[in-house]
């Protein structure tokens, strides 16, 4: 198998030699290594072999050959000079054997056929000292002593622990943090799983042997919930394949440390890497909170990630690095071993996911899913999920970020993912050289023989973007999937409105079933309801497309629902979905029960910039399902409405609550079934008075059917007696068939006003209950949902009767001009 893929890859440079190029050529393209590279490529994956360990050790000399032969050829080839004098394909095949015959010299200036002898010729001839000290290797030498992996291939300085190998010297520019090398770390078996107090460096490497994937996340005490969240999620996935003991969540502060500590989670200090302090000496003491909001200091926190990342692969171990705001689900491992040619591998903003699981070549593309060949527009990497390959390229890269980002001062609006993006070429931008890196980047030269993999914008480091079905972002698991996990591999709560800490983004984690950090209780009794459901599909546009203000930042209100059907119908289906969560919040409360929130479906989402959502009602770009779930912040202020739990008025739980699948019961709780453990009421038709029926045939029906019926317009305190004359006050979950038109009211006067304010207030205050935007001047291109009419109290509130939830007009926005009650 050697001997074969060895003479595959020199078949396949014979093949360049008669001009046989890669079949997507680009003009003014530098050829790199792995160009070539990816071409022999082709020819050893069309084998359908699966890589033995010596055949993948061929591969590797092949790749380096390959390197090589193009170092060669690019004296001769240059941007913009196509037509040399000597063809670049020839002067790779000589560069080839020319760097075949320096291998057969034993040289240590490039590395050999066997990566185990050039390992030790360059310790000997150049006194390496594995885990202490480099000794006189340069530093390309020191980047092909990473690559070769010489850390297992050269006994260290202070000998060998069980199965583990010493990290590599770091060169001064690069040192790790006190305690992190220069030492001999023991076997696995040996490692220090004490996790009542913070892991050294060295514990860390001990416990994640060399080639192999370091999972980290940082944090600070003010993040801690989530940086918990994070890892208990994540711990479990990673036992499940024996690497329990690999991951670690690198604290920012010592409020962090002893917060994570306290939970017994492994955790590590950053006090030792640079970057962002909270310390008392730090600039961003006393603003743990809110440093997400101030670009230096998250610039700054940046730095500290990239030194945290830059260590690892100086260490020679592989790095996922996430934020505390993704949630696990299965280990990227094979995802890995589909992409074996990147350095780095990340996750985008891209949300089309049928346009992003298309990688063949194209020129066009959609917002932010711009990642295959030859597309020239519209990358972007997303830094909240990432893993890096420890190679030299992955640590030149990451040199290159931290310096970056650590060259920035004061609060300009430059950020880590900026700054990477920048690095890559995705975008424009001046200095050190970034806008020729935009040139070159675009279009996207494929660096695999699939073009799952490309370029950066320098020609060497290839990054393959992850598509947007496996590394989830919140829009794609929540509003696309209905909170079904499918392929994800981990949801990146991305594209949720608010702050870093929102709300909102906790009850994301809810609906999916990933909020260890407080799981859901199984030992209440609820309440749940069928939401109304929209009527039709209307057509997203009316011809003519309208005029836009005289401002030009869009659209009036009455211009946009004349112009898109879709919002008109939208406003109409919302309203009704308030007017049907405010009866089921009083019908919980009378009854005493939790109340399971609805599936909420819509036909609309919102945006901010008015072009972005107008007249098709979904977001640019995005692959978004009309109706769709709609998230809970796109019609509410989660904030706010977390006071009608945290005030113990009542407890709300998510939509999937009732899905084993996704909230499967906790220790000692009985799953639900829902056939038996749901009771269903239905209502009487509008007009038509209950049948007069003996408590006992009422009890006998119920247990009979599973079913109850019972008249509209009900008081709080005749719905207690109609559940109780029935004899299902213990079922463990009552369902309403609707919650229209359909709960008279609080008898009490004091019990009205609670509810009203819960109501009112935690519900619909604020910002909640409103659409945005049809402009961007936001206070006349704001729509307001309808607010439900007061519901009486007193003897006003008993039934049976006919119930009107909502006003026949809605209150038009403060500066909006138009009318809002148009449609």
């Amino acid at each position: 198998m050697v001997l074969v893929m060895t003479l595959s890859s020199v078949s396949v440079l014979l093949l360049l030699a008669g001009n046989q190029r890669p079949t997507t050529t680009f003009r003014d393209y530098r050829p790199a290594a792995s160009e070539i590279w990816a071409t022999a490529a082709v020819a050893v994956s069309s084998a359908g072999d699966t890589l033995t360990e010596a055949a993948a050790g061929a591969v590797s000399a092949a790749s380096e050959a390959a390197q090589a032969a193009v170092d060669a050829a690019s004296s001769a080839f240059t941007p913009g000079t196509a037509s040399t004098s000597e063809d670049p394909t020839k002067a790779a095949i000589l560069g080839f054997a020319a760097s075949e015959a320096q291998r057969s010299r034993g040289s240590t200036e490039s590395a050999a056929d066997d990566p185990a002898t050039w390992c030790r010729a360059a310790a000997r001839e150049h006194g390496v000292q594995v885990g202490v000290s480099w000794g006189t290797l340069s530093e390309t030498q020191q980047r092909e002593w990473t690559d070769n992996r010489c850390d297992q291939r050269v006994r260290p300085a202070r000998g060998w622990g069980e199965g583990t190998s010493a990290t590599s010297p770091a060169g001064a520019a690069d040192a790790a943090p006190s305690g992190a090398a220069g030492t001999a770390v023991a076997g696995a078996s040996a490692c220090n799983r004490d996790h009542s107090k913070a892991l050294q460096p060295t514990d860390l490497l001990c416990r994640v042997p060399v080639g192999e994937l370091a999972f980290v996340s940082l944090a600070n005490a003010a993040y801690g919930e989530l940086a918990i969240n994070w890892a208990l999620l994540l711990l479990p996935v990673l036992e499940r394949v024996g690497h329990g003991d690999r991951a670690v969540i690198a604290s920012l502060d010592a409020e962090g440390v002893a917060m994570f500590t306290k939970r017994k989670l492994p955790t590590m200090s950053t006090s030792g890497f640079g970057g962002i302090t909270f310390d008392t000496r730090g600039a961003f003491k006393g603003q743990m909170d809110g440093f997400r909001w101030r670009t230096g200091a998250f610039r700054e926190y940046g730095v500290t990630k990239a030194a945290v990342i830059i260590w690892l692969l100086r260490s020679g171990r592989d790095v996922c690095m996430s934020d505390v705001d993704a949630a696990w689900i299965s280990t990227p491992y094979a995802l890995m071993q589909t992409v074996p040619e990147a350095d780095v591998l990340s996750g985008t903003d891209c949300l089309h996911v049928p346009w992003d699981a298309d990688r063949s070549p194209r020129k066009n593309t959609v917002k932010n899913c711009g990642h295959q060949s030859g597309s020239d527009a519209s990358a972007w990497f997303n830094t909240g999920v990432m893993i890096f390959r420890a190679r030299a390229r992955t640590i030149d890269l990451m040199i290159e970020w931290r310096d970056l980002m650590d060259s920035i001062k004061g609060d300009a609006q430059i950020d880590d993912q900026l700054t990477f993006n920048q690095l890559i070429g995705t975008v424009w931008a001046q200095g050190r050289n970034l806008k020729d890196r935009f040139k070159q980047f675009y279009p996207l030269k494929p660096a695999s023989a699939d073009g799952r993999v490309v370029f950066d914008g320098n020609g060497t480091r290839r990054v393959h973007a992850v598509p947007a079905s496996a590394f989830c972002s919140a829009h794609v698991y929540h509003v696309q999937q209905s909170a079904d996990p499918k392929a994800c591999l981990v949801l990146h709560l991305t594209f949720v409105e608010g702050w870093p800490k929102n709300p909102a983004k906790y009850w994301r984690l809810r609906e999916a079933g990933l909020l260890a950090v407080r799981p859901e209780p199984f030992d209440g009794k609820y309440l749940s309801f069928t939401p109304p459901q929209p009527r039709l599909i209307p057509p997203e546009r009316q011809l003519p497309d309208p005029p836009k203000t005289s401002d030009g930042k869009g659209w009036s209100v009455a211009n946009a629902l004349l112009w898109s059907p879709r919002l008109a119908a939208h406003l109409h289906l919302i309203d009704r979905h308030i007017a049907a969560l405010r009866n089921a919040i009083g019908i919980a409360r009378a009854l005493g029960r939790q109340l399971v929130m609805p599936r909420m479906l819509c036909l609309c989402e919102r945006a901010e910039g008015p072009t972005a959502i107008l007249p098709q009602c979904t977001i640019e770009g995005a692959s978004t399902p009309v109706p769709h779930v709609c998230p809970l912040e796109s019609v509410y202020d989660v904030a706010r409405v977390e006071n009608i739990w945290h005030r113990n008025y009542l407890q709300l739980r998510p939509w999937t609550f009732l899905n084993n699948t996704i909230h499967p019961a906790p220790t000692g709780s009985r799953p639900f079934d829902l056939a038996a453990d749901v009771l269903t009421v239905r209502w009487h038709a509008e007009g038509v008075a209950a049948a007069a029926l003996s408590s006992d045939r009422i009890r006998e029906h119920a247990a009979s059917t599973k079913e109850l019926t019972i008249a509209r317009g009900l008081s709080d305190v005749q719905l207690q007696q109609a559940v109780a004359e029935a004899g299902v006050s213990d079922a463990r979950v009552i369902h309403l068939e609707s919650a229209e038109g359909v709960f008279g009211g609080f008898e009490a006067v004091g019990a009205t006003n609670d509810f009203q304010k819960a109501i009112m207030s935690d519900l619909l205050g604020g910002w909640s209950a409103t659409w945005c935007c049809t402009s961007w001047n936001k206070p006349a291109g704001t729509l307001k949902f309808k607010r439900p009419l007061v519901l009486p109290s007193g003897r006003g509130a008993r039934g049976p009767k006919v119930v009107h939830d909502l006003p026949e007009k809605r209150e038009c926005y403060w500066q909006d001009q138009s009318d809002c009650n148009l449609i």
